[in-house]
């Protein structure tokens, strides 16, 4: 199956088209009665100006025919021009989201590199200056000291300031994350800006906490703050929250409400997963691990029950069966003792 390629550049483009042709004919409609002859401008003539009875009556009789006509198509272009924006705005902000990780991921390595560079750095400097002395009988035979340098090779170059900045290779856009960093070199903060060529603008602000569950030194658990804002103009917040026992939940907060995802990670991989929408509409889903790179995925909701097969460590899914819900569909009950 061939992939789907949606051009939300010419989308957005179309749309801003239709809105265009639909402010001519508005002009055109709210300018003049049913009746009326008017001219570019909008000032309404009369039979004498045109010169001409017969083609003044001929002209008002296009004006009649050609206004409610005219005053639907106004609607329908206004529909058409939304639902073109809102496929366009909706693509690109997915987009501009994965664009957002990978630059964060791209960052992250920078940092690793940099760190690594920072340590061999380090590490050159402590040895250049040292030498290993040693004493040895010369071909006269008399005891002398000598020495040779610890650090032989090329000096090491200096690494720098840590990044904290990457320009996106995504061709979404242009795109460019801003980062800050702890003593560790953990990301703390970032910061996404995408903007397509078209003036289409998604930004995400990210902060991020991390803690040592268990006390081994090593990071467990990260958990995260970010606030977005979309092509549309809608602002969103996306929290995680990790609990104690390793479950986490993940809220999503706009206008429209908060949804808001529980999910319950299972020692072998899998998971468990209880979504409820701002409109109290719930969607459970099951991630059964079968095998070292092979599982099933379980999606209930009130449409009813999807089941795929693929891999839980890379999330790629296919889907293998559908069942339409029940009439009496209850996504879970409720008891009070």
């Amino acid at each position: 199956m061939a992939d789907l390629v949606l051009d939300y550049a010419l989308l957005h483009s179309l749309a801003g088209s239709l809105r265009e042709l639909k402010s001519k004919i508005q002009f055109d409609v709210e300018t003049g009665s049913r009746r009326a002859v008017v001219t570019s401008d909008g000032t309404v003539v009369d039979s004498s100006q045109v010169g001409n009875s017969t083609l003044y009556g001929t002209l008002s009789a296009f004006f009649s025919a050609c206004h409610t006509p005219f005053k639907d198509s106004m609607e329908l272009l206004d529909e058409l021009a939304n639902t073109f924006d809102s496929i366009a705005k909706a693509y690109f902000d997915l987009d501009a989201d994965v664009a957002g990780k990978v630059n964060l991921d791209r960052l992250r390595s920078s940092v690793s590199g940099w760190q690594a560079d920072t340590a061999a750095y380090e590490r050159y400097l402590d040895l250049k200056d040292r030498e290993i002395t040693f004493q040895y009988y010369d071909k006269d035979g008399n005891l002398v000291d000598g020495s040779v340098p610890v650090w032989s090779g090329d000096p090491v170059p200096e690494p720098g300031d840590a990044p904290t900045s990457i320009d996106g290779t995504s061709p979404v856009g242009s795109n460019n994350t801003t980062a800050v960093l702890d003593d560790d070199g953990n990301v703390i903060s970032e910061t996404t800006t995408v903007t397509s060529g078209d003036g289409l603008t998604y930004t995400e602000t990210t902060q991020f906490t991390y803690r040592d569950t268990d006390g081994d030194g090593e990071i467990d658990v990260v958990d995260y703050t970010s606030t977005i804002t979309h092509s549309d103009g809608m602002e969103e917040k996306i929290e995680k929250r990790t609990n104690d026992d390793g479950s986490f939940v993940v809220t999503s907060t706009t206008s429209e409400g908060t949804t808001t995802s529980t999910v319950t990670p299972k020692a072998d991989g899998g998971s468990h997963q209880v979504t409820v929408d701002h409109e109290g509409e719930t969607t459970t889903t099951d991630i059964v691990v079968t095998g070292p790179d092979t599982g099933t995925k379980t999606v209930v909701d009130s449409d009813g029950t999807k089941t795929y097969t693929g891999n839980p460590k890379t999330g790629e899914w296919t889907l293998v069966s559908e069942e339409p819900a029940e009439d009496d569909y209850i996504p879970y009950t409720t008891v009070t003792i």
